[in-house]
């Protein structure tokens, strides 16, 4: 069976490769809502690296730690961050969606092709009209 420890690390470097990845991609665009969008998004994606981190420190150390006032362990505070990022990048999409989106002109783009097909003849009609004055030229 595969170790916890061997799937934590795994998991860190694919985060990490994922990071790099986002930081490459931020380069290329200029600024405007999508690059915020993926300013939030890197946020989210560091939370999520860094709970992982944790873990990872956590199962291959044996280290248990928590604060006097909380209870709980220190990595719900990241995915409790990560979370507010990913509400944040949420809103943002919605913002993007608003900017970018044009739900309705591709109805009425479809709307257009329809009636543009359906005042088309059939293809088997057209070739048949296309390849009649071909064999009276031939005749």
């Amino acid at each position: 069976m595969v170790s916890i420890a061997v799937i934590s690390t795994t998991t860190v470097i694919f985060g990490i490769g994922a990071l790099i990845l986002v930081s490459r991609a931020r380069k290329r665009l200029s600024p405007g809502s999508l690059r915020k969008y993926i300013d939030n998004f890197s946020v989210c994606l560091a939370f999520i690296v860094t709970f992982s981190l944790w873990l990872t420190i956590r199962s291959l150390t044996n280290f248990e730690a928590s604060f006097s006032a909380f209870s709980g362990y220190p990595e719900i505070i990241f995915i409790v961050f990560a979370y507010i990022g990913f509400i944040i990048a949420s809103y943002r999409v919605s913002k993007i969606s608003e900017e970018f989106g044009f739900k309705e002109d591709g109805k009425e783009i479809g709307m257009v092709l329809g009636r543009m097909n359906e005042q088309r003849p059939e293809p088997a009609a057209r070739a048949s009209a296309q390849a009649t004055p071909a064999t009276k030229k031939g005749k």
